[in-house]
């Protein structure tokens, strides 16, 4: 059976750059979040990946408000199946001076310039738009 992803995606922005996870492996740039597992609630998801993936408390990040949805059904090419995807995208103010280290191996973050954008690899590229 195949089933639809659900994903937690944050836009946080500082001095008009966003910051990025990178995949180390693909190259692959794309919003800090990750999948909402069954009985979890958006809002305990972005705590629970934003401590996963920066360590950081919920006391570290504010004003969380919903921004839009992307919606992706696309072909995954090492698997060759269909791939359905919901992103719940979110903009998100955090405390001023949190250390931005990655706590998961396989990826890093960089923060980019809103102007940049377009010379990296995000994904999915449908995203652009709504970094602005």
């Amino acid at each position: 059976m195949q089933n639809i992803e659900l994903i937690v995606r944050l836009i946080i922005k500082k001095d008009n750059k966003i910051l990025f996870c990178i995949n180390k492996t693909t190259g692959n740039y794309y919003l800090p979040g990750g999948h909402v597992e069954f009985g979890d609630t958006l809002e305990k998801t972005i705590y629970k990946e934003i401590s996963e993936e920066l360590g950081w408390g919920k006391d570290d990040i504010k004003n969380i408000s919903y921004k839009t949805h992307l919606e992706q059904i696309y072909k995954k090419e090492a698997e060759g199946n269909l791939h359905h995807e919901l992103n719940m995208i979110f903009d998100v103010s955090i405390n001023e001076n949190l250390e931005i280290k990655a706590l998961e191996s396989h990826i890093n973050f960089e923060w980019l310039s809103i102007s940049d954008i377009n010379n990296h690899k995000i994904v999915p590229f449908t995203i652009i738009p709504f970094l602005s």
